[in-house]
């Protein structure tokens, strides 16, 4: 039952770690004034908030439909802002979200009635 929290919350660490590996590298390419650089602060700060999002859709696995939407958004989020930076948290948000979706519900088994009175 929680393998998609723990998924979201591996999802989520590695996509913030890709954030700040995009906000390096950003760093090194404005140090040589390489065009387009400032851009990526933008894009990390977008993988890092959707990082956040799909952590929060693992954390709400009991909320089925809920806890689906924010994976599979963080996922695409991620994957969007970050591009080949943000696999990995893509991957594991996905299958996250299609774990909340395909998990059945428990159901309590009330115990058999036997017929006495009791009390």
């Amino acid at each position: 039952m929680a393998k998609a929290f723990w998924l979201g919350i591996i999802g989520g660490i590695f996509g913030i770690l890709a954030a700040i590996l995009v906000v390096l590298i950003g760093g090194i390419g404005q140090a040589f004034n390489a065009t387009g650089a400032s851009s990526l602060y933008t894009n990390a700060a977008g993988a890092f908030i959707f990082s956040i999002v799909g952590m929060a859709g693992g954390v709400l696995e009991t909320r089925k439909i809920l806890g689906t939407a924010l994976m599979v958004i963080g996922a695409f989020g991620v994957v969007i802002s970050i591009g080949l930076f943000g696999v990995l948290s893509f991957i594991l948000f996905l299958v996250g979200g299609i774990l909340i979706l395909a998990q059945k519900k428990e159901q309590v088994v009330a115990p058999p009635v036997t017929g006495q009175n009791v009390g």
